[in-house]
């Protein structure tokens, strides 16, 4: 009898995007600056503090700002209450602006405030167990923001906003670091690249999931860098400056975590801004502040530029439509090359934790079987021709 074959149904994920667009938008009506802090709501962005120039005395400030993203527009809020900042995180749960750490000079601090925008004014929370923070960045999972490593424990503390109390979870298995970045998407949170108490750069990445409370190492970044900051707009991660090769350090990065690499995207469309702060704004991420080169040095930006991810494109769809992805009643995955014209692929079946099942090449039109008795679920189809790569979910249903 002549095997049953039932069409797979491609899901969710065609990862073939169109690039991010950037654009500038009104600067902020204060003095440039880096090592500053940022964060976004669902209409606003709030953003100060931080660093005026590298020399000198008494150049750490206090000053906060409010962007109307809607209007796009600025206005300054009350000075952060705790004092001057540099190297602070800002967070958003729900709609509830934080601010937290940072140093005044060279010290770590524990404090954390609340901006109330209704009343304009600012309230304190609990501070952070431990030594403190600065210069790290944490993430919001739910109702729930997660900091560390903290410097010589790696210890991770969680600040649970509906009861206003800190608790620890797992702590941070990569090495001690400051200057890391940190997003959240997809229900997890990733920390990632800085540098290293005692030297050195990295480019490795985490990922926490709150309800295993447990870490897993995830694809590292290149260029390295420890001037480098990042959001998330939606569920995808983007981190922004990696380093000075390649783009000059204006390089943008998103995280695939389907295929779990990480996907050049557009270039800032300017000179560099190092030490910048990002956040995201509904469908937008931004960046604002930092250092620009210039020629002749390293000059304080004031400067906002909003970009706005790509799409998945329909020249992609069109690409791919030589492909034919069939499951038969032996649980096995039936690829068709319809079209010679597309020369060598690589195809490569995970599971749904990334665990490589088959794999197989072919070169032109024909015909590969990848699995054996698989048990019914969701697969990963992994196509690779010629540096492009695309992945796609999968069902096998028996």
């Amino acid at each position: 009898m002549r095997p049953l074959y039932t069409l797979l149904v491609l899901l969710l994920t065609n990862h073939a995007w169109s690039q991010a667009t950037w654009e500038q938008m009104t600067n902020a009506p204060a003095a440039g600056r880096y090592w500053a802090a940022a964060t976004g709501n669902s209409t606003h962005g709030y953003a100060g503090a931080g660093r005026l120039q590298f020399s000198g005395t008494n150049n750490t400030v206090a000053d906060m700002y409010a962007y109307d993203a809607a209007a796009d527009s600025w206005s300054a809020i009350p000075d952060y209450p705790a004092g001057v900042r540099e190297g602070m995180d800002g967070f958003t749960i729900g709609e509830r602006i934080f601010f937290a750490f940072g140093s005044p000079f060279i010290q770590f601090t524990r404090t954390v405030y609340e901006y109330l925008p209704a009343t304009n004014t600012w309230t304190q929370h609990p501070d952070v167990p431990g030594i403190g923070f600065a210069y790290s960045h944490g993430f919001v999972i739910g109702d729930t923001y997660y900091i560390g490593p903290e410097n010589g424990t790696n210890n991770v503390y969680a600040f649970n906003g509906t009861t206003n109390t800190w608790s620890m979870v797992a702590p941070f298995p990569g090495e001690d670091r400051r200057a890391q970045c940190a997003f959240a998407a997809n229900g997890k949170g990733d920390i990632g690249m800085g540098a290293g108490v005692f030297g050195g750069v990295y480019g490795d990445w985490w990922e926490y999931d709150p309800t295993a409370d447990a870490w897993t190492a995830v694809a590292d970044i290149f260029p390295l860098a420890d001037q480098a900051s990042a959001t998330a707009v939606g569920n995808v991660g983007f981190v922004y400056n990696t380093g000075g090769s390649g783009g000059g350090g204006r390089q943008l990065f998103r995280y695939d975590a389907v295929a779990d690499t990480w996907i050049q995207d557009a270039q800032l469309p300017t000179d560099r801004i190092a030490n910048g702060s990002c956040f995201s704004i509904g469908d937008h991420g931004y960046l604002v502040f930092g250092q620009k080169t210039m020629s002749g040095g390293n000059i304080s930006s004031n400067e906002l530029w909003r970009f706005t991810p790509g799409t998945t494109g329909i020249a992609d769809e069109q690409a791919w439509q030589g492909v034919q992805v069939f499951g038969d009643n032996a649980g096995s995955v039936q690829v068709n090359i319809t079209d010679d014209q597309y020369g060598t692929f690589r195809l490569e079946l995970m599971d749904m934790h990334g665990r490589s099942i088959a794999s197989h090449s072919i070169n032109g039109a024909g015909r590969v079987v990848l699995g054996d008795a698989l048990a019914a679920g969701i697969y990963l189809l992994r196509l690779q021709q010629n540096g492009a790569v695309r992945t796609r979910k999968v069902i096998v249903g028996r």
